[in-house]
């Protein structure tokens, strides 16, 4: 019985467990989340070098990637990352047709390693750091005076009731070819009558940009970030055309159909209809602005009316 009783002990229901060495798999990562590069038309850029590394040197692997494009500016030859043996470091690259970018257009392009079953046990890798990146590409505009264009204000009677809606002139510029799209300079800075020393940085320029390529959809093109703070977090403005078609992947002639856009009437006048431009405050999120459809650009007073 004792005899019988010590083999009972000795054998174990939790069996015997190895562990498994998570350092054994090679690890890949993509240099950077993302990159972007802004260039002029004095600069060259035929090619944007992705740079991936591994966690050794070992063998000749070939990693599949997953590309996905937005334009045909950007080509590459293969969607694959390729390890020489003996080397840690590859390339992905793309070739950019530098005739072919028009200004003020956005080309990007995410990589994604592709980890389907097959690829993973087959090459036995982990992905750690970046497993994916992107990638864009913009032509800066190049700007000239236009001289000063009469702003009118309606953004601040969102917040504030203010004595009156103010009037004023401000620097205004035109984007060298590009079709309509001008930019306003230090709007709620020292011009903004309301201001006080203190109420605005003073340490750079802050523009609001429109495009009015479309005369009948005017739109603020990005977010407007004033410069200007009053206590209570940093004033900024976007139209509800640019807002929708970047967070809801509107098209343009979705947002100019629903009446979100302004226009650029025959007098060199943009307005926006009533509550079609959104206004923050710090990090309070968006209100409706313009609630009394005052607010107007004023071009008739710069050259281009000549």
């Amino acid at each position: 019985m004792a005899m019988a009783a010590g083999l009972f002990a000795s054998c174990s229901t939790e069996g015997s467990w190895e562990a498994y060495d998570l350092t054994s798999e090679t690890q890949y990562s993509f240099e950077q989340k993302s990159a972007a590069y802004e260039i002029t038309s004095a600069d060259s850029l035929p090619q944007i070098v992705v740079n991936v590394f591994r966690s050794n040197a070992n063998g000749n692997v070939t990693i599949p990637v997953e590309v996905k494009l937005n334009n045909d500016i950007m080509t590459y030859d293969t969607a694959a990352v390729v390890f020489k043996n003996g080397e840690a470091n590859a390339q992905f690259i793309f070739n950019v047709d530098e005739a072919n970018i028009q200004v003020g257009a956005k080309y990007t392009a995410e990589l994604a390693f592709v980890v389907d079953s097959v690829n993973f046990f087959e090459h036995n890798y982990s992905l750690t750091g970046n497993a994916k990146t992107s990638i864009s590409l913009q032509m800066a505009y190049t700007w000239e005076s236009i001289g000063k264009a009469v702003y009118t204000d309606d953004f601040m009677t969102t917040f504030y009731s203010l004595p009156q809606i103010v009037s004023y002139e401000v620097e205004a510029e035109m984007a060298v070819g590009a079709d309509g799209v001008i930019r306003l300079k230090n709007v709620y800075g020292a011009a903004y009558p309301y201001n006080e020393p203190g109420d605005f940085d003073t340490k750079k320029d802050y523009y609001m940009v429109l495009n009015c390529a479309d005369p009948d959809g005017v739109y603020i093109d990005g977010v407007f970030n004033t410069g200007m703070d009053w206590g209570k977090g940093e004033f900024s403005f976007v139209s509800l055309a640019y807002y929708n078609m970047v967070q809801a992947g509107a098209t343009f002639e979705q947002v100019k159909a629903a009446g979100m856009c302004g226009t650029l009437d025959e007098n060199l006048c943009i307005t926006f209809p009533a509550k079609t431009i959104l206004a923050a405050r710090g990090s309070d999120g968006y209100y409706y602005s313009n609630n009394n459809g005052l607010f107007k650009i004023d071009l008739s007073t710069t050259t281009l009316a000549e």
